[in-house]
């Protein structure tokens, strides 16, 4: 890794864990959101009907010592016979020298709108633990007393919110993250938290797509997220995917952070469906350095009764 490489790895960590009254971007972002539409929006998980469970793991920026190393595990089923879905999220995401840990349940309501059409609203609510290691970061003067105090297991609430419209070959969805702003404050011995509600520190969510067929064995799967973050430039995802038979698919990402990546989905079997998405930072010298892996394995329980006429995977 050449000097240049460093520095900014240098920076990238002590940024990614200083915390003192800095706005965190710390939701989980996958490339292949679109197969788990609940990993974005609570609503979203109204859209498949039986038990659904998926698994994310992903390592970015993997020339750079502690890069960014996310995992995340989603649960969602209907309760019963009523149009109420119930789910769980948890995630780890470790970047630099912190490591959050975030526990959400989700609970999602189901509209039925006519034959085809459906609309649900949903709400998570989260609470979220932050370990940070600062003895550990890069820094340039070591006597820094800031860096003398860790924070150990501070946990922080958050809730979550999201409409989310399907049908047979389409949907669209809206999502706000971060209700509450999370600072850490150190004052005395041990850090705490200073929560608030500001919406210039909310997180948004618009995505859509759809789905066209060609024949009896090929779709095509194009779909968008547009993504606000508090300190970020709005960022957009295109995506589409080529489907032979529901079963095997292979696509190409562009995120307007100018990254490209290429997906793959294969059907294992009637219940477990495998993903893997590849990324690949455009604009930078030493590319390897920005190299991401993305990996997901969904269990899907099918029914031969099909209630509604929208499942995964169809975006």
């Amino acid at each position: 890794m050449n000097i240049k490489l460093k520095i900014f790895a240098a920076s990238l960590v002590c940024f990614a864990s200083l915390q003192w009254n800095i706005r965190a971007q710390d939701r989980p972002h996958f490339t292949m959101q679109f197969l788990q539409p609940g990993i974005i929006n609570p609503a979203g998980m109204t859209s498949v009907n039986q038990i659904n469970a998926a698994f994310f793991f992903s390592k970015q920026m993997l020339g750079f010592d502690k890069s960014p190393m996310v995992g995340m595990l989603d649960f969602s089923m209907p309760v019963g016979k009523t149009n109420l879905f119930a789910g769980v999220q948890i995630s780890q995401d470790r970047i630099g020298v912190t490591t959050y840990s975030i526990f959400t349940g989700n609970f999602a309501y189901r509209i039925r709108l006519n034959m085809k059409h459906y609309l649900s609203f949903g709400l998570g609510l989260s609470a979220k633990l932050t370990n940070s290691n600062f003895t550990e970061a890069p820094i340039v003067n070591p006597a820094d007393p800031n860096f003398y105090q860790n924070a150990d297991a501070v946990w922080t609430p958050d809730i979550r919110l999201g409409a989310y419209w399907f049908t047979d070959n389409a949907y669209a969805g809206f999502a706000v993250e971060n209700l509450f702003t999370n600072s850490l404050l150190f004052q005395g011995n041990s850090p705490s938290a200073d929560i608030r509600v500001d919406i210039n520190d909310m997180h948004f969510n618009l995505n859509g797509g759809w789905r066209k067929d060609f024949g009896r064995n090929w779709a095509i799967l194009p779909s968008g997220l547009m993504r606000i973050s508090p300190g970020a430039p709005l960022q957009f995802d295109i995506n589409a995917m080529a489907l032979f038979k529901d079963a095997f698919g292979f696509g190409i990402t562009y995120r307007t952070t100018t990254t490209l990546g290429a997906n793959l989905y294969y059907q294992l079997n009637k219940f477990l469906v495998f993903g893997y998405a590849v990324n690949f930072g455009l604009r930078f010298t030493d590319q390897a350095n920005f190299t991401g892996h993305e990996a997901m394995i969904a269990y899907r329980a099918r029914s031969n009764k099909r209630i509604i006429p929208a499942d995964i995977p169809r975006f």
